[in-house]
């Protein structure tokens, strides 16, 4: 995938900017371990931040053709990154960071589908970036958890609750868009299920190896794997 050029540094960054990039890179690595992939992307080169004022936690991943192949942007909520440059990453998946991390979060997991698709020659639809989104989501939550087991059993019917019930859309999203979002949503919320029994017997390989299987399924693969459970 063709990566932007990077615009030019007349000053090197703050070291708050940097730790901010470490940790956007950080949590991309993170996902890339989880499905033994190297994408070879940085995200940093295609952070674009953009000051909003639709509100905090808004992210987008921008595509465009060009003579070149797909070029890609990938926009998070200036206020988010500002808030991000001051936590340390072993807390960026603490419940107290999570309101300005899951959007990140969302936008590396499309960034890192979107690349893996584009090497691979697969097609991908909205509905199959958001889903998997979801999932990315609360699976990088629990196995930061692992750890501290049983505080991830614990803690996975909360991290349900809140990725899945008490999530609010943005107000000026269009039907089609709003529509996608809840479909997402609501198959996350399937998978979600069982993930959970195998949360709750300790099993992390298989954790491993079910969420391995999701990502790697097509759109219609993970329909059949969210009404399994």
């Amino acid at each position: 995938m063709p990566t932007p050029e990077p615009a030019p540094e007349p000053t090197p960054e703050p070291t708050s900017a940097r730790r901010a990039d470490a940790l956007l890179r950080g949590l991309y690595r993170g996902l890339e371990a989880l499905y033994g992939l190297e994408s070879g992307v940085d995200p940093v080169a295609h952070l674009h931040p953009v000051e909003s004022s639709a509100g905090a936690g808004r992210e987008a991943l921008v595509l465009r053709e060009s003579p070149d192949g797909l070029e890609v942007a990938l926009a998070i909520d200036a206020g988010v990154l500002r808030r991000l440059e001051s936590v340390e990453p072993a807390r960026a998946l603490m419940d107290e960071r999570l309101a300005d991390t899951l959007p990140v979060l969302e936008g590396l997991s499309h960034l890192l589908y979107v690349a893996e698709a584009a090497r691979r020659e697969r097609p991908f639809s909205g509905l199959e970036l958001e889903t998997q989104a979801e999932v990315d989501k609360l699976a990088l939550c629990v196995l930061n958890r692992w750890e501290r087991w049983p505080q991830a059993r614990e803690q996975y019917a909360a991290l349900v609750d809140r990725l899945f019930y008490r999530f609010r859309l943005a107000d000026d999203l269009g039907p089609g868009l709003r529509a996608r979002y809840q479909r997402a949503n609501r198959l996350a919320l399937g998978f979600s299920r069982q993930l959970g029994a195998t949360v709750e017997r300790g099993e992390y390989g298989q954790l491993r190896r079910l969420l391995r299987r999701f990502w790697s399924a097509s759109m219609d693969e993970k329909r059949g794997l969210a009404q399994m459970a």
